[in-house]
């Protein structure tokens, strides 16, 4: 299983604010729906449910990422966008590989919280208005590193069946 939670880790007071004002949009939108940690609850489900030896790893996806003295800009200070595959990201050892590796698993990172939390409470669906719109709000997680919780973790199906007894 991989899950992402909606906590994040290491976040400054923007991002604790943009966090705790998405829970209340969600919580007004469907007042059913839990806040608490995901991947606690699937871990605790998991185990009640009879699985056994279960292997659990919690990730720090990105949430921005930084620029390196060695990336290259253009007259405007912005950084230069090249079409370069993961694959050429990877075999460049030198902190620019890594530096465009960590802002492409930053974009997925923001790309998937915003489909797993943000979409349904974003007034018709505009992405435009989610929390990573604002760009001071990426400064500060870039500055804390602030990162994306993701759970990966597997467990062993159980040996023995669960018993369903009747009630009489």
């Amino acid at each position: 299983m991989s899950i992402l939670d909606l906590d994040m880790m290491n976040m400054g007071n923007r991002a604790r604010r943009a966090v705790r004002g998405l829970k209340v949009k969600i919580s007004v939108e469907d007042p059913s729906t839990s806040l608490a940690s995901a991947a606690d609850t699937f871990l605790r489900m998991v185990g009640k449910r009879g699985f056994h030896d279960i292997k659990s790893c919690t990730v720090g996806v990105p949430v921005a990422s930084t620029v390196t003295a060695g990336s290259k800009t253009n007259g405007q200070g912005d950084v230069e966008e090249k079409d370069i595959s993961l694959a050429d990201m990877m075999k460049d050892e030198s902190s620019v590989g890594d530096a465009g590796i960590t802002k492409m698993v930053a974009r997925v990172g923001r790309w998937w919280y915003l489909r797993c939390y943000e979409l349904t409470v974003l007034p018709n669906g505009d992405t435009s208005r989610s929390i990573f719109a604002d760009a001071a709000l990426l400064r500060e997680c870039e500055k804390w590193n602030t990162s994306f919780k993701l759970l990966v973790c597997y467990a062993q199906k159980p040996t023995v069946p669960r018993r369903r007894t009747a009630s009489v």
